[in-house]
């Protein structure tokens, strides 16, 4: 009987610490998978500023839409009516009905006036704001908004401390994250220079991370073969202004190699809009053959938003 007691005991024991065993393999398991869903919404928020800059610095609007804001300078009609409230004050005669509808004359006016202000922006500047059709062949590509930029870029670091302890919990090596922080710093010293071929550069270098660290937290093939083709599609933007079309080419030719051995044959219900930008892909190859950075930038514009439907 004892030894039956005894048999019970170290069975309990067994099956309280097997229990326990899976128990904690099952919560470690969970808590990865929630540190891998955290840390690929962090990657796809690099990714998505990345672009925007890349594009910010050709004035590119994936919309095809841009905002303008205009001075409103005050009517002429207003200052007349200041003027003839300045001559009808130093009149001293008058019939006090005259006098009664010239008070609620000018109260009207004052009415009207405010009414008239408020009509034309909330923010009291008087500024018009219009959305004005924008293009590649239409933008002023030398007339880059630097201020915009440089407060996108030191936006970065206020989310770059969080992401970089969440990669390391990963087990992303620390070269590629401290890698990516010390990129970070050299882009930031380009855009306060405003040295549009250095920024560019700096980007694309930045974006050489995005598909390592992708690779780490998630097995979705589309949007791994998505990524690593708009990288190479970067590398070829990054060094446009250069005029180096020779090495432009090389970086198409690599986009469409990415894009046919991570893309093209997958199954996948958006496999139209794949077909359709393998083709775009090859078109841009002739932007090169021509070497005209407009045709570039119109069909790089077109192809980046087909991708981006991916």
């Amino acid at each position: 009987m004892k030894k039956y007691k005894k048999f019970l005991f170290f069975f309990l024991i067994l099956v309280i610490i097997i229990l326990s065993f899976f128990l904690y393999n099952s919560i470690s398991n969970e808590n990865k998978d929630d540190g891998k869903e955290k840390a690929l919404s962090e990657i796809e928020y690099l990714e998505n500023k990345l672009e925007l800059l890349f594009n910010k610095l050709n004035n590119i609007e994936n919309n095809n839409y841009s905002l303008s804001v205009k001075k409103i300078e005050e009517s002429s009609s207003s200052q007349s009516g200041s003027e003839n409230n300045n001559e009808n004050s130093g009149e001293s005669s008058g019939s006090s009905e005259e006098q009664s509808n010239s008070s609620n004359s000018e109260e009207e006016s004052g009415n009207s006036s405010n009414s008239s202000s408020d009509s034309k922006g909330n923010d009291g500047n008087n500024e018009e704001y219009n959305l004005e059709q924008s293009g590649i062949l239409t933008n002023n590509n030398n007339n880059i908004d630097w201020k915009s930029i440089k407060l996108e870029v030191e936006s970065l670091y206020s989310e770059v401390a969080t992401i970089t302890l969440d990669l390391y919990s990963l087990g992303i090596s620390r070269e590629d994250v401290l890698g990516f922080n010390q990129e970070l710093d050299d882009l930031t010293i380009s855009v306060k220079e405003e040295n549009k071929e250095n920024t560019l550069s700096n980007l694309s270098k930045l974006y050489d991370y995005i598909p390592k660290y992708l690779k780490s937290v998630t097995n979705d093939e589309i949007f791994i073969g998505k990524i690593d083709t708009k990288n190479n599609l970067f590398k070829a933007y990054s060094i446009l202004d250069t005029k180096n079309w020779q090495e432009i080419g090389n970086n198409v030719t690599n986009t469409i190699n990415s894009f046919s051995n991570n893309l093209l044959n997958k199954e996948t219900d958006k496999q139209y809009i794949i077909n359709k930008i393998y083709i775009m892909l090859n078109e841009l190859q002739s932007a090169v053959n021509k070497q005209d950075d407009s045709i570039f930038l119109i069909k790089y514009k077109n192809i980046l938003e087909e991708i981006d439907n991916l």
